[in-house]
């Protein structure tokens, strides 16, 4: 009996030996996870009573951080000029400008859908006379689609317009609290952000800017090349219908009494629009003064 409890007397001496090494060695392991905790994100470590096999364990949780450095810790993380940068990227159309190359190809293929699948056939509703008015067809489409890509350009350089100026800022402007507030960026942070605008920001606005002249000659011209068309063409090129009126519809009547010329070239333009099957008196769209102009079972004189 004196050897057993000899024996169980150092049994129990050797635990709690063990159990206090282990108990130093767990509190030894959070001091040191607390002094320096790792920089990519924030780990909280919460030691635990030991077991009843002598064993220390420990649990580990990760609690998510934000990844980019020199934040201001005042500024919600969505309003830091960084992340905004980052947010207008992810918005449809604005990583266009990350390269020169993409971004002219870009460009190209949106004018060519435009031209193609809405221009066009747009300006053929008015234009419909092949080949005659093959030049006022692609003018007036070329325009139309330059005119609309024109605001799809202006919205992408206000984007990075307003990411600049949040760059280049040395206080930030954020709202929180209900209420607008500043913070004034640390010096690491105006330096991180300059250099952002610099190398990134910058360039973008530059090639928007260039598209935007760009688009601007390309009007000018257009404009310039139908004023151009029409001197050459004259009288003799394509007109479109419109309503005279007063002193100009008397005018016009008077010329055609005493102009022979202008009153021939004036019925052949009719007569081309009349093979197209365009050209068709103002009063078929109303059924009242087609039953007052008579003819045709009182459906209107050139009606069909």
């Amino acid at each position: 009996n004196f050897r057993m409890d000899t024996r169980r007397m150092q049994g129990l001496h050797r635990l709690v030996i063990v159990l206090s090494a282990c108990s130093v060695s767990s509190a030894y392991r959070c001091h040191i996870g607390k002094r320096s905790p790792p920089i990519s994100h924030l780990r909280a470590t919460i030691c635990l009573a030991a077991d009843p096999d002598g064993r220390s364990t420990q649990e580990t949780r990760e609690k998510p951080a934000f990844t980019l450095p020199f934040l201001q810790p005042d500024v919600p993380a969505d309003q830091q000029p960084v992340v905004e940068l980052r947010t207008l990227r992810r918005q449809p159309f604005y990583d266009w400008v990350d390269d020169d190359e993409r971004y002219k190809a870009r460009l190209f293929n949106l004018y060519a859908n435009l031209m193609i699948f809405l221009s066009l056939p747009i300006s053929y509703t008015t234009f419909n006379v092949l080949p005659f008015e093959l030049p006022q067809l692609f003018l007036a489409a070329n325009l139309g689609t330059l005119c609309a890509m024109v605001p799809f350009v202006v919205r992408l350089r206000v984007g990075y317009g307003f990411v600049s100026k949040r760059l280049k800022e040395k206080s930030s402007y954020y709202e929180a609290n209900q209420r607008g507030l500043f913070a004034r960026k640390a010096p690491e942070a105006v330096l991180r952000d300059r250099l952002l605008e610099q190398q990134q920001v910058a360039p973008a606005v530059k090639r928007i800017e260039l598209s935007l002249a760009a688009l601007f000659l390309a009007i000018l011209l257009s404009l310039g090349v139908g004023e151009v068309v029409t001197i050459l063409e004259g009288e003799a090129g394509p007109t479109t219908l419109k309503t005279l009126m007063g002193d100009q519809a008397t005018q016009f009547n008077n010329r055609l009494r005493g102009d022979d010329e202008f009153a021939a070239r004036e019925q052949k333009r009719a007569q081309r629009k009349a093979e197209t099957g365009s050209l068709k008196p103002t009063y078929c769209d109303s059924r009242y003064f087609k039953i007052l102009a008579g003819g045709n079972g009182q459906g209107g004189v050139g009606c069909q």
